[in-house]
């Protein structure tokens, strides 16, 4: 009697509970993301002020003959550019300063300037290259050749050597903090 009385207060309690549903309401939730094409830049996916380094001629005498240098930024040596697959992109450079009137050091077919901080009317031609054998000079606004090893994290790249050439070991050339801005423009 009492397993009769057990089952029985089992199949009400079923009831009551299947029965307090009248209706099921069935449906979907739709999931989306676009992913669009792009590129990281020094390891970064900024597109405005990214720090690219430093072209540093260093420190020198006045008097100089041939002074070289090297971009050197956060990742290494010159610029990295990785993009998602597919992508088309180039590289470019522009420097800022025009030519002074006084210029020191040999001008190159596609000169840029140091300028002294001091005095705007004087000068340092430099040219830039994309490798250290310095014949190929890099001409402002014309794609950069990749001529660095590729960096399996950063992507393609692209090393910046700057080149002095012609100082002469000049006395008349004035001592003082020569400088360029040079802007990037990676287009993708």
């Amino acid at each position: 009697m009492k397993m009769k009385l057990f089952l029985l207060g089992c199949g009400l309690s079923l009831g009551v509970v299947s029965s307090g549903f009248a209706a099921t309401t069935t449906g979907t939730i739709n999931a989306r993301l676009v992913l669009t094409t792009g590129c990281l830049v020094n390891g970064q996916s900024a597109t405005t002020g990214v720090n690219f380094g430093t072209l540093d001629f260093g420190s020198s005498a006045a008097t100089f003959d041939t002074l070289n240098a090297t971009l050197v930024g956060s990742l290494g040596n010159g610029i990295f550019v990785r993009c998602t697959t597919g992508q088309t992109y180039n590289v470019q450079l522009t420097s800022s300063n025009a030519s002074p009137a006084t210029v020191f050091g040999a001008v190159t077919a596609q000169p840029r300037y140091l300028v002294l901080g001091s005095d705007a009317t004087q000068g340092i031609a430099y040219t830039l290259y994309g490798t250290t054998s310095y014949t190929t000079p890099i001409a402002n606004n014309t794609n950069l050749a990749n001529t660095g090893t590729t960096d399996p994290v950063n992507g393609d790249n692209y090393p910046i050597y700057g080149r002095i050439t012609g100082g002469g070991f000049n006395a008349a050339i004035p001592a003082g903090t020569y400088t360029d801005t040079i802007n990037v423009a990676v287009n993708y």
